[in-house]
């Protein structure tokens, strides 16, 4: 039976061609068939959106209050996200200068961030913060960088903020110094 399905001949125009012949074309085509419709079924979507992150821990609006010393000449100036600044004062030989840095927390968690200040050679700061207050707290790392935990959504008030006392040494030359600082955020 097998035979006979074989040997037969289809007429397809004025050509006669085995049944065989047909069926292989056959199974071409449909394996060919199959090919197309995977790719056109398989796939994906493929694409990126953007993502910001910023950190929490910035300066207030004001950025700093000035206490202390004889004469308080400063000038400051921070960045636009709040994370840096400069301080350039003048200071007399004996006096000590109390800066206070209005830091906030922006998010709903208590914040950790790290400031870190480049001060000149003849020149010692240190930074505290109000012990019985727990918006803000510090603790030093190193001799120029601090640890700082801000409470959630603490408001930057001069009250609540580290202070940073500059005092210059006896032997400081009269000249320009500039204290610069970062505030990095490490954790939330």
């Amino acid at each position: 039976m097998f035979r006979r399905i074989i040997s037969k001949k289809f007429r397809i125009m004025r050509v006669n061609f085995p049944a065989w012949v047909l069926g292989v074309a056959l199974l071409l085509v449909a394996a060919a068939a199959g090919q197309a419709v995977g790719p056109v079924l398989s796939g994906g979507i493929h694409d990126s959106a953007g993502l910001v992150i910023k950190q929490s821990v910035v300066l207030g609006p004001s950025g700093f209050s000035l206490g202390g010393g004889s004469d308080n000449d400063g000038i400051f100036d921070t960045n636009d996200e709040g994370t840096g600044f400069t301080a350039a004062l003048e200071p007399y030989v004996g006096d000590g200068i109390v800066v206070g840095l209005d830091l906030g927390n922006l998010s709903d968690a208590p914040a950790y961030a790290m400031l870190s200040l480049n001060v000149p050679r003849g020149i010692d700061v240190e930074v505290t913060s109000d012990p019985l207050d727990d918006d803000i707290k510090e603790a030093q790392l190193s001799a120029r960088e601090w640890l700082v935990t801000v409470a959630s959504l603490a408001s930057a008030a001069p009250d609540d903020s580290p202070a940073i006392t500059i005092s210059p040494k006896d032997d400081l030359k009269p000249g320009l110094y500039t204290i610069t600082g970062r505030i990095v955020q490490v954790a939330n």
